[in-house]
This record gives C-alpha cells, sequence and structure tokens, in this order.
C-alpha cells in the first residue's frame, strides 16, 4: 500500500510527525479546556477524541489493524504474559473507589478506555511497527522513551513536579515493557484494557486518599524496576508469534 510507503521508509520521520500530532493535540487541547473551564477529566476527553479519530483514520487506510496486533493471539497460553501490566490496577485499588454517579461513571468510561485505545495504538502501534523492521529492541527503547516523555504533558493537567518525574520513569518502563509484549507475542488489545483498567481505577480512587511522599516514590520506584526486568525478561525470549510476517500486511 501506498499508504504505508512512508512509515517503511522514513520509520523515524513517520514517529516524530505522530509525537508532534500528540504534542499538539493536547496543547490545543489544553488551551481549549482553559477557556471553556473545563476539568482535567474534560481535557483529556477532548484531546483523546481527536487522537481516536487520527487513530482509526490511520490505521484504517494503511491496513494495520491485524499487523499491529488487533488479532487473535498465536497460543492461548500468550496471553499470560499480559496478566502482568495489570498490576498497577491493583495498587490503584487500595485507596478504595467512589463512583459520583452513573453519568459520571458512563464518561470516566469512555474517557479512559479512548486514553487506553489511544496510548497503545501510537506508542505500542504504530510507532513500534514502523519501527520494528530496524531493531526491535531498538523500537522498544525509543517508543518506551517517547511515552515517558509524553506524559510530561500531564503538567497541563496541574499535577506538581514530583509526580510528573516519577509518572515519567514509571511510564518509560511500563512502556518498555509492554512494547517487549507486542514484539515477543504479537498482540496488542490486551495492553489497551490493561490500560484501560489502571486508568478507570485512578479516575475513580476514593477522594480525599493521598500516599504519603514516603510511599509514593517507594511504589514507583518498585514499579519502575519491575516493569523494566519484565521487559527484559520477554524481549531476551525468542519470538514464536505470526507477528513477524505481519509486517508484510498493508505494506
Amino acid at each position: 500500500m501506498k499508504r504505508a510507503s512512508f512509515a517503511r521508509r522514513h520509520p523515524y520521520w513517520f514517529v516524530i510527525i505522530l509525537e508532534i500530532v500528540v504534542v499538539l493535540v493536547y496543547l490545543l487541547a489544553g488551551t481549549a479546556a482553559h477557556f471553556l473551564g473545563l476539568s482535567n477529566l474534560g481535557l483529556y476527553g477532548l484531546a483523546n477524541l481527536a487522537l481516536t479519530a487520527v487513530i482509526v483514520v490511520v490505521l484504517t487506510a494503511m491496513r494495520w489493524w491485524w499487523a499491529i496486533g488487533y488479532r487473535a493471539p498465536d497460543r492461548s497460553s500468550d496471553l499470560l504474559y499480559y496478566l502482568a501490566p495489570f498490576i498497577p490496577m491493583f495498587i490503584n485499588l487500595i485507596p478504595g473507589v467512589q463512583i459520583a454517579g452513573l453519568g459520571s461513571f458512563a464518561e470516566i468510561l469512555a474517557i479512559t478506555f479512548m486514553v487506553g485505545f489511544v496510548e497503545e495504538g501510537i506508542f505500542r502501534g504504530l510507532m513500534l511497527y514502523a519501527l520494528k523492521p530496524s531493531s526491535p529492541w531498538k523500537a522498544a527503547v525509543i517508543t518506551a522513551l517517547l511515552f515517558g516523555l509524553t506524559h510530561a504533558l500531564n503538567v497541563l493537567a496541574g499535577k506538581s513536579v514530583l509526580e510528573n518525574v516519577l509518572q515519567i520513569a514509571y511510564a518509560v518502563a511500563i512502556g518498555f515493557a509492554y512494547a517487549a509484549l507486542v514484539l515477543r507475542k504479537g498482540i496488542l488489545w490486551p495492553l489497551v484494557l490493561a490500560h484501560f483498567a489502571i486508568d478507570l481505577v485512578s479516575f475513580i480512587q476514593r477522594p480525599g486518599f493521598t500516599f504519603s511522599t514516603f510511599w509514593t516514590v517507594t511504589i514507583a520506584a518498585s514499579l519502575a524496576v519491575v516493569f523494566t526486568v519484565y521487559g527484559l525478561f520477554v524481549m531476551l525470549q525468542r519470538s514464536e508469534t505470526g507477528g513477524g510476517e505481519a509486517e508484510t500486511v498493508g505494506g
């Protein structure tokens, strides 16, 4: 497909363009949210609605849905490897949850699903698939770093410097582990579900609960180590999936 040829010939430019699009969309959404008086949830919703449309159009035009991992696993046992990404969800459940109302919950449900679809579709989908042919290891590291740096945009949502630094470090580690799973197991959609579940629980946490600084740093650092090690463990396995053959689809 000619539409996919640019990503094939110039994967790094393709990745740079995607990153610029993400940053611009969030900056524009942040500006709109400021003038419209929208909440942080509204900002996320506005940005991810636009990015969802972009991803659907690009994946459809390039015919990359199957290729990036929206397919059945080669072996059902591969799904067991995708249990680890749900760990942060259980940590987010520690404070307990509180749902304000059905309407509010439905809004959070829709937005957090879009966030999972968008972030996985861009970083572990489009970017990773474009960079993979040159070097899977390089693709995993680059997409992880970009995923972490992109989370610096959370400063627009009013997060503190400490929260931002911790989230970036955690995001780099989890981005590496997620990339490893897609590269070695060939499926993406379980990560969308994990990402969605983590963010959903985070948004409905019981109001007023906060971990102490010590525990915040400890949990973030521990998760960073765990996911870095897990990513290395998965990457060092031999790829036995049909994901390699998928590179010819839509190319």
